[in-house]
């Protein structure tokens, strides 16, 4: 599956509609359009790597944010309900490697080391079956890397609960 660029005008990690981001901003602006916010129930998001936890918290996906090298900055109350890890075992730790070893595979962190060694700021869209310890769960991923940040962002769409 392709990387999507992201607009400088603003692009959705969901649906890859561009929108008006009001605010400046260090790179382009990621975040959730009108239409996906209203299906998520949520307040349209400009730029998702502006969110606090608290606000990260009340998000109704998985939302991880990582550096770079892959490694855990921000795991959010849904994430820990899909994964069944606390955020607190796992910031500091490697998503790819350390908490979720079935995603160091050429489809999923393929894509992520992709987008960092070319400093390319784009969003990942694909289905992915994690193996969590509650059984497997059919999910969709929408990734992406922000050069300018040096931080990307994981977020977990459950398909199975859809």
């Amino acid at each position: 599956m392709e990387t999507s660029p992201l607009s400088a005008r603003g692009t959705c990690v969901l649906c890859d509609r561009t929108f008006r981001a009001d605010r400046p901003h260090t790179g382009p602006p990621i975040g959730f359009c009108a239409g996906c916010a209203a299906e998520l129930q949520i307040v349209p998001v400009e730029n998702l790597l502006s969110l606090d936890a608290a606000a990260s918290d009340r998000l109704p996906v998985g939302f991880i944010t990582v550096d770079r090298d892959g490694i855990i900055m921000g795991f959010n109350a849904m994430e820990t309900t899909y994964s069944g890890f606390a955020a607190a075992d796992v910031v500091g730790r490697s998503f790819f490697h350390d908490v979720a070893p079935c995603t160091s595979v050429k489809e999923f962190e393929g894509r992520f080391r992709t987008m960092v060694e070319t400093e390319t700021a784009g969003v990942a869209r694909f289905r992915y079956v994690f193996r969590f310890r509650g059984g497997a769960r059919l999910v969709q991923i929408s990734m992406t890397y922000v050069p300018a940040e040096q931080r990307g962002i994981i977020i977990v769409r459950d398909l199975d609960a859809a």
